[in-house]
């Protein structure tokens, strides 16, 4: 009977410690500050990220690469590029609040068309920096029934990356 206490005791502990990789732990990143988010970032080199998102059609592509550089005291100017997809490039204001991890820039190309940057700011206890996002870019057309702008479509580009 002990060896099979035993036993069970020894395969409960490789499972529960077989399952935790610490390489790929991360946690949202609280009170982030500009430093901390200036660099270049490449791909994440974790495969089983690059699926579509739940949300229907937003694909997370496995080629993006971000640069962040200062553009003011609180400001930051980010350029993000995913070969054949885009090539742009978002300017302005951290929201560097200690309840806030996600960084969002907006940008108006026209009366009818913006686009923006939503991504959400991790950190892992080696001190990495990782972005999990999206650009969308939101087309708009005039309805003459209501005399307003009304959403027609839009796309979406996913994209994980991590500070080198």
């Amino acid at each position: 009977m002990k060896k099979t206490t035993l036993f069970l005791i020894a395969v409960c502990f490789l499972l529960s410690s077989c399952g935790k990789d610490p390489e790929k732990e991360w946690s949202r990143f609280y009170g982030f500050t500009q430093a901390d988010v200036i660099g270049h970032y490449e791909a994440n080199p974790d495969e089983s990220l690059y699926q579509e998102l739940p949300t229907e059609g937003v694909v997370v592509y496995d080629n993006a690469s971000i640069d962040i550089s200062a553009a003011g005291s609180t400001s930051i100017s980010l350029h993000i590029v995913i070969p054949s997809q885009i090539n742009k490039t978002f300017s302005g204001p951290l929201n560097m609040a200690g309840s806030s991890t996600d960084i969002t820039l907006t940008n108006i190309i026209n009366n009818t068309n913006k686009e923006d940057i939503m991504m959400t700011v991790y950190t892992n206890d080696k001190g990495q920096v990782r972005f999990h996002g999206r650009v969308k870019r939101y087309y708009y057309q005039y309805d003459t029934e209501t005399n307003e702008l009304v959403l027609n479509r839009s796309d979406n580009w996913g994209f994980d990356v991590i500070k080198q």
